[in-house]
């Protein structure tokens, strides 16, 4: 008698090897899914970190415990470049939400943005520099217009420093060579300009270069004793820059602004909900 063979196709292979490990009791593994964030971004996934810090100024504590759904951040602060071309492609400079978004030169000699007689361009040179001179209102605007939004205090913290509670977003010691500060460029410098400053997650430029604006009010932290004139009045701004000691530049550090103001050492950049 003639035996005959049948081929097995491949999907009746990988069936019958599932198969066997279920009966085996191995179970079935599944290896995790690899989120691929939209362009300029980077992914945070969801879960706790520690916020504050317990040995910091007095509106830095106490440290907690925060959980934070997945989101995305932008990889880099906006540049010059990105935010002439949304003051181009809405028409103003005076419209954010009833505030003037950014100021220019030559009303601010020290603003990297300049009028022109075709809109609003970078000053030559700054096309990659972070945007500066920008309100809150401007920064909100800017991301509400790409679909984004400004992170909260809280996104922007977790971004910088991951969940082991970094002082720094490379570590716990200040390095030089990782981050736009103390004055020693004496000004801005282009996004991305110091790659071993990474933060956990991948984004650049967290600590140093400008402050940067994020949605919240000034409010104290859960259980706090700290009180201030400034609560609920101000926008938090974080990461300290390039015109501001190294103390600044720690993960943990709060300044404010008032959000109309523009300002030649804060900039921004945005965050956006992961699905």
């Amino acid at each position: 008698m003639t035996r005959v063979s049948y081929p097995i196709s491949g999907h009746q292979l990988l069936l019958a090897l599932l198969g066997l490990m279920i009966a085996l009791g191995g179970g079935v593994h599944v290896a995790p899914v690899r989120v691929l964030p939209p362009p300029g971004m980077v992914y945070i996934p969801a879960g706790v970190f520690i916020m504050g810090t317990n040995t910091g100024r007095a509106d830095e504590g106490p440290a907690h415990t925060v959980y934070l759904p997945a989101f995305y951040i932008d990889r880099y602060e906006v540049t010059t470049a990105a935010y002439a071309r949304f003051l181009n492609a809405r028409g103003g400079l005076a419209n954010c939400e009833g505030f003037r978004c950014a100021e220019v030169r030559p009303d601010v000699p020290q603003s990297p943005l300049e009028s022109s007689g075709y809109g609003i361009r970078p000053v030559p040179g700054y096309e990659r520099h972070p945007v500066t001179w920008v309100s809150w209102y401007g920064a909100r605007a800017f991301c509400r217009f790409y679909g984004k939004r400004l992170p909260t205090e809280a996104e922007w913290e977790k971004a910088a420093r991951g969940t082991d509670g970094r002082v720094f977003p490379w570590g716990n010691v200040y390095r030089s060579r990782r981050a736009n500060v103390g004055q020693v460029w004496n000004g801005t410098t282009p996004v991305g300009a110091f790659p071993l400053g990474l933060s956990p997650y991948g984004a650049l430029d967290m600590a140093g270069n400008v402050w940067e604006w994020v949605a919240d009010d000034y409010r104290p932290y859960p259980g706090s004793t700290y009180r201030s004139p400034f609560f609920g009045k101000y926008k938090v701004v974080r990461g300290g820059s390039w015109n501001h000691p190294v103390a600044d530049a720690r993960t943990t550090v709060r300044d404010i602004a008032h959000p109309a103001r523009r300002l030649g050492v804060v900039g921004f950049r945005c965050a956006r909900t992961a699905p």
